[in-house]
């Protein structure tokens, strides 16, 4: 097995990438269920529940997002698992994706992100911040943590990559969302 060494800044940030790849698809996979599944399982997660006259956690936080985010997290584990055996993708990975229980693994990077994201949302309604309002930088973490969370009795990264998942890679998707706001793909630059 050739070994890149991970010390360079693009292999860290793929590294970094790969480990949390789950979670990031797995937090996109409401937004697409949504579109594809209209309003087909858009049960809320709390019932349309309301604590002090706001919703626990709103209605945009449902089974089926949770559903999808699953769904989605385990099939990209799946792939890791299944190009595993390329020397490079060896180089950039974290875990060994041949031993590990994948089905578990993508169940609990996709369920910890959607719980993050979902203990974000309640919190943003004891705060009096309506669904779908931004809340900045919490919103580009919240689902990192989660998945970190649930899947750490299986696997903690070490901090390098702890700081890298939480610091490097939201400071690029502003990055990215600054290009595409400039490139008019995108109506706000973060």
């Amino acid at each position: 097995m050739v070994q890149i060494p991970i010390d360079t800044i693009p292999m860290y940030t793929l590294s970094c990438i790969w480990f949390i790849l789950p979670a990031y698809v797995g937090n996109m996979a409401p937004v697409f269920a949504k579109k594809i599944f209209k309003e087909k399982f858009s049960t809320p997660i709390d019932f349309n529940i309301h604590f002090k006259k706001s919703p626990i956690a709103g209605k945009n936080k449902t089974y089926r997002g949770v559903f999808a985010a699953i769904f989605l997290s385990t099939a990209v584990v799946l792939i890791q698992k299944l190009s595993y055996g390329d020397p490079y993708v060896q180089s950039i990975s974290l875990i060994d994706y041949s031993k590990i229980n994948w089905l578990l693994w993508g169940n609990l990077m996709g369920f910890g992100a959607m719980l993050g994201d979902f203990i974000k949302s309640v919190i943003k309604r004891r705060i009096g911040k309506n669904p779908g309002e931004s809340w900045k930088p919490l919103d580009q973490i919240d689902f990192l943590a989660g998945a970190l969370f649930l899947c750490s009795p299986l696997y903690l990264p070490p901090l390098n990559i702890i700081i890298g998942i939480f610091i490097l890679l939201p400071s690029l998707k502003i990055l990215l969302d600054h290009v595409g706001y400039h490139l008019k793909i995108h109506d706000t630059k973060w």
